[in-house]
């Protein structure tokens, strides 16, 4: 969806940052206009670029005039910010809903993936402006990150450490790190097809999660206990080699 990791720390001190005004328009603006032209960015932006797209480009998409485009919204890094934040708004408003809901924490869990997974996995579009697009910019990934995936992360986590105290998970899980597994992977399952031009995802959010969940192991004891001790060195595996004796004329 986004970046591969955010760091809550970045926030400077004070407390969380308000982020930047989101456009609304001139007064009395038309939001089925607003809306078109948004819309419109998505498209242009997907198809040619954020830096090749032109804001004529946007305009001829959504049917409106060039300078209709600038009564709403700055320039183009503006619109395509606000892409980014509407939405994110709505994956954490739908995102807040499962995560507060009564299922279990592995079904919560697996409908939060799969609220990733829809919402980029069924625009092309959309999912290479975040998928690519957002990357190639240090002011959008930090805009974004800085609140919106930190949020996200934090839902995530959530449900993670709920499972944790009632049992359902093991009581040594990692939450932070569980989160960034979870979403990592649903990261790239994205990004191989996006860029792999696939007709769909390679998985979908019951078979990851039950992935992640299960492990790779057979579930046998002797599995575990192998996964238990440090990982064996690169220097143990080196096979030791004999001294050389000098060679006498």
């Amino acid at each position: 969806m986004m970046a591969h990791s955010a760091n809550p720390a970045s926030r400077r001190a004070g407390g969380p940052e308000t982020p930047e005004p989101r456009s609304e328009g001139p007064a009395g603006a038309d939001p089925e206009k607003r809306r078109r032209i948004l819309e419109a960015a998505v498209r242009t932006f997907g198809h040619r670029g954020f830096h090749d797209a032109k804001i004529a480009d946007i305009a001829a998409a959504a049917r409106v005039a060039e300078g209709t485009v600038y009564l709403y919204f700055r320039n183009k890094g503006d619109l395509l910010g606000t892409v980014f934040d509407e939405t994110m708004d709505d994956l954490l408003a739908r995102g807040r809903e499962i995560a507060s809901g009564p299922a279990s924490a592995a079904e919560r869990l697996t409908g939060l993936a799969d609220l990733h997974l829809q919402v980029l996995g069924s625009d092309r579009d959309l999912a290479s402006l975040f998928q690519i697009e957002l990357r190639r910019s240090a002011r959008l990934m930090e805009r974004v990150i800085r609140v919106k995936l930190v949020d996200y992360f934090r839902l995530l986590g959530g449900v993670v450490k709920e499972g944790i105290a009632s049992g359902e998970f093991r009581a040594d899980l990692d939450s932070r790190l569980a989160v960034r597994i979870l979403f990592g992977a649903a990261d790239e399952i994205l990004s191989e097809w996006l860029l792999g031009g696939e007709a769909e995802p390679i998985a979908n959010a019951r078979k990851l999660v039950g992935t992640l969940l299960h492990g790779f192991s057979a579930g046998n004891g002797a599995s575990r206990a192998r996964l238990a001790g440090p990982p064996p060195s690169a220097a143990a595996k080196r096979p030791s080699r004999a001294p050389q004796r000098s060679k006498k004329a």
